[in-house]
């Protein structure tokens, strides 16, 4: 069912398409400001263009010399989705809000969104019918509100089918981490040690929301992770595994719109969206076995243990109405995983991690869930799944096949550790005193990484020399930031003195005294 968008024809539907050099990533209709006044058009406001087939929601702008009258200027890649060429006539219509905007204000009141609404609304944000601010009124409908498990079920659904989806002719593995933890790079560990085992694990990953490095980012210091659908359907097959971006294959499109229009400026990740957006990309590249990374403690999204096992229970129940056996494993997720934080530093550390060296935690947590996805194909009985995954690490046959995927994937394949171009910039941040570690600051260490230029530039993190019950003396480096830029580099810093993402004491951990003694 298509939406009810209703659109008024302009006194003028033919516009003759110039061709601009804008570099700007949404779509822009540069009008000649006499042509708007004639037409009634304010800048700013949003127009629909059509040629036959095809059509593009832009928004108005207005300028009095960079096109001339009777015209529309459109970047190269706007008139590339449009079919046209420079000089064709194109029909221009004024956008009016869609009426499925009345069902997200309505969620106000409580209202319960039906079948119908959803589709709806799903289709209206796909084709670029909501301005930003209406995606955002949606997505904070859903932060503050929330969705009960039909309506989400029903959202995961319209999402997938929305977009393109795969279809591999056999059973599909995949593992998925709600994310939160800085330094969670054990995707890159898992997917080669899931494909040297012969199982399916074309894993479609996200850029990062709100941490320093997705494992889109992190495995892009490696090589290529963008693929067309016809290129993952060829290539995985072969190789068994790939990692890949999902923001290229227009899986569930209305996903990247939330994303990049309002979660990752606002820095929020909602409850509901959260699931559907996980589950929607899963039933678009056809997974059958998944498992559910949901890391716990503070500073994660799932603060409390109470939290990660309610969402573990909605998450396997979605999974079920779904169709797909899913299997959720709690972590601890009270500081970073490893010692590594941002894109190039996690890609270095990942591979160290691979060739049997690195930090234990890395190790210990890649194993472990691959293990429970060994455990679900039936290749060991429960419990064993991990030690079978370690012994694939330590005897190199996740490094081969890490190799192999690499290479597939437009890289190099004999890259080492060391290979890996880190930030030229650096500082170390020192403790003041003698003390033993007693918390890291997920939060703050995701900001120093970010003020340092995480995940943009690649570069950019921070490095841990001191985790949580280890012991250090006044002038230990707690930390180092790396940074591509001297400017960011001293922002990085500075928030590090601020935040003092470190918490240290020394065996005295807190004095409590009695009060002045009374004389009798």
């Amino acid at each position: 069912m298509s939406s009810l968008v209703i659109v008024k024809m302009i006194k003028m539907t033919n516009l003759v398409v110039k061709k601009i050099d804008l570099e700007i990533e949404k779509p822009l209709a540069v009008i000649n400001s006499k042509t708007l006044d004639e037409l009634k058009i304010k800048h700013s406001a949003r127009i629909k263009i059509k040629n036959e087939s095809y059509e593009l929601m832009c928004e108005v702008v207005s300028s009095s010399d960079l096109v001339p009258p009777n015209s529309v200027g459109l970047k190269g890649l706007d008139i590339e989705s449009l079919h046209v060429i420079e000089g064709q006539k194109v029909n221009i219509f004024i956008r009016r809000r869609p009426a499925s905007l009345e069902y997200v204000k309505n969620k106000r009141t409580g209202s319960v969104w039906n079948d119908s609404q959803i589709r709806t609304i799903v289709n209206d944000i796909t084709v670029g019918n909501y301005t930003e601010l209406e995606i955002a009124m949606f997505t904070l409908a859903q932060y503050y509100l929330g969705l009960n498990m039909d309506e989400i079920t029903t959202l995961t659904k319209y999402m997938a089918e929305s977009g393109t989806t795969l279809d591999f002719d056999e059973p599909v593995y995949d593992k998925h981490s709600i994310g939160g933890v800085p330094g969670n790079k054990v995707s890159l560990i898992i997917v080669p040690t899931v494909a040297a085992a012969g199982l399916l694990i074309p894993k479609t990953s996200s850029r990062a929301i709100t941490s320093p490095s997705g494992t889109a980012d992190t495995m892009e210091v490696l090589c290529d992770v963008n693929f067309s659908a016809d290129e993952i359907l060829e290539i995985a097959p072969k190789t068994r595994g790939m990692l890949v971006w999902g923001g290229t294959l227009d899986l569930s499109p209305l996903d990247e719109i939330v994303i990049h229009k309002v979660e990752q400026p606002l820095g929020i990740d909602p409850h509901s969206q959260m699931l559907a957006s996980i589950f929607s990309k899963k039933l678009s590249t056809g997974v059958d076995y998944l498992v559910l990374d949901i890391p716990t403690g503070e500073g994660t999204k799932m603060p409390t243990r109470e939290d990660a096992i309610s969402y573990a229970q909605e998450s396997t129940e979605l999974g079920r109405r779904l169709g797909l056996q899913v299997e959720a494993a709690l972590s601890f997720g009270e500081q970073p995983l490893g010692r590594a934080i941002g894109p190039a530093l996690e890609a270095r550390e990942a591979l160290e991690v691979i060739q049997g060296k690195g930090p234990t935690s890395v190790f210990e947590k890649s194993v472990e869930l691959t293990g429970i996805l060994f455990e679900m194909a039936g290749l060991s009985p429960p419990g064993q799944g991990g030690a079978l995954a370690s012994d694939y690490v330590l005897k190199g046959k996740t490094q081969a096949k890490m190799e192999e995927i690499i290479g597939v994937q437009g890289g190099d394949p004999n890259v080492k550790p060391e290979d890996v171009v880190v930030g030229e910039y650096t500082v170390d941040v020192e403790a003041p005193k003698d003390g033993y570690i007693v918390k890291i600051s997920n939060v703050a260490v995701k900001k120093i990484a970010n003020a340092a230029g995480t995940p943009r530039h690649k570069e950019a993190g921070v490095y841990l020399h001191k985790k949580t019950g280890e012991f250090c003396k006044k002038g230990d480096k707690f930390m180092t930031i790396y940074s591509n830029s001297e400017g960011r580099l001293t922002e990085a810093l500075n928030l590090a003195h601020n935040l003092k993402p470190f918490f240290h004491e020394g065996m005295i951990l807190k004095r409590i005294a009695s009060g002045p003694r009374v004389e009798s």
